[in-house]
């Protein structure tokens, strides 16, 4: 539906967004901002300049393409992020990450499973919780079955919040514990 038939410039960011991962960014100024997403190549130029005109750091977006494999041609939201994480695991060996995502794509399942192949490398996990509505709009709903998740099990902190702003007041606390450990 966001991608199909919302107009790219009147998407709106979720409130607090901005502003949470800009204040990551200046407390972790030499850190890299990955963008890792499930949205298709083709709309590279929609999210940069969605990334740009709502004031989001800058970073490397890592999209999804269409795959030759058989039976993958277009592989799963989990494959691609699963795919991704292990090679920027394998490209950064000495850093670790804050995974940031939604309960609507299996992120919480999925990050769960990234801090658990890379044990000490997954900082902390911010969740952010889908309203109701979002999950209506975006075809809440398959054969029965709600699109978000419960929050996972992990030995990584994991953040919740229906809000950057949300996120920000629980997650940003311990990220700067962190950096004075």
């Amino acid at each position: 539906y966001n991608l199909l038939l919302l107009d790219p410039k009147k998407k709106m960011p979720v409130a607090g967004m901005n502003l949470l991962f800009n204040r990551i960014v200046d407390m972790f100024p030499d850190a890299p901002f990955f963008y890792l997403s499930t949205s298709p190549w083709n709309v590279e130029s929609s999210i940069r300049h969605f990334i740009a005109n709502h004031g989001f750091p800058e970073g490397p977006l890592l999209l999804r393409d269409l795959d030759p494999r058989p039976k993958t041609f277009i592989p799963s939201g989990v494959q691609h992020k699963l795919e991704y994480a292990e090679q920027l695991m394998a490209d950064f060996p000495d850093m670790k990450f804050i995974l940031i995502g939604d309960d609507g794509q299996r992120d919480p399942t999925t990050y769960a499973t990234i801090a658990r192949r890379y044990p000490g490398r997954v900082l902390a996990i911010g969740i952010r919780q889908l309203s109701p509505r979002e999950v209506a709009g975006n075809l809440g709903t398959v054969a029965g079955r709600a699109v978000t998740q419960p929050i996972p099990v992990t030995d990584v902190p994991v953040f919740t919040g229906t809000t950057g702003s949300n996120l920000m007041k629980t997650m940003l606390p311990f990220l700067k514990q962190q950096m004075d450990v």
